[in-house]
């Protein structure tokens, strides 16, 4: 497994979540994914928070990476960008249903900060399609810039790869 560049490109992918997410508020769509996970800790809403859960998330985006990486290369013998769509779908599926739970363990949900609800869904249709989208360019970052596995290589066909 390529490790070191499966956990930089999570935290290039965590990045490019951060970067859409910040365009998308500024459409006015409130995701506040950085501000959920800072005040997760127990701090206040504010912009140190805001900074604390910039940087968790991108150690979660690594770490994802990891995953990603030892996915493609031990479990499905496939990498790639399609293979990094669908981890990405995946990841959306199995973790949307987490943070429909966020005001059960949040300190400041919803209290001081809003509850996203499941895949962002109590931001309405646009929330759900966001909270996946990003994710689907997350798995397309990590699978496309990770590239196709040693197990491909040594059954795909000549001039495949």
């Amino acid at each position: 497994m390529q490790a070191k560049r499966a956990l930089v490109l999570g935290v290039l992918g965590a990045s490019a979540i951060s970067v859409a997410s910040a365009l998308l508020r500024a459409v006015g769509l409130p995701i506040q994914l950085e501000l959920i996970l800072g005040t997760a800790t127990g701090m206040r809403p504010g912009f140190d928070a805001f900074v604390l859960g910039g940087l968790i998330h991108l150690a979660i985006g690594g770490a994802f990476g990891l995953l990603y990486g030892w996915l493609m290369e031990t479990v499905w013998d496939h990498g790639g960008l399609a293979m990094g769509v669908i981890l990405g779908f995946l990841h959306a599926s199995l973790v949307g249903m987490g943070v429909g739970l966020t005001p059960q363990f949040h300190p400041h949900v919803p209290i001081h900060i809003p509850d996203p609800g499941p895949y962002f869904s109590n931001l309405g249709i646009p929330g759900v399609m966001s909270f996946f989208a990003v994710h689907l360019f997350y798995g397309a970052i990590v699978g496309y810039g990770y590239g196709h596995v040693v197990a491909e290589r040594e059954w795909a066909p000549e001039g495949r790869l």
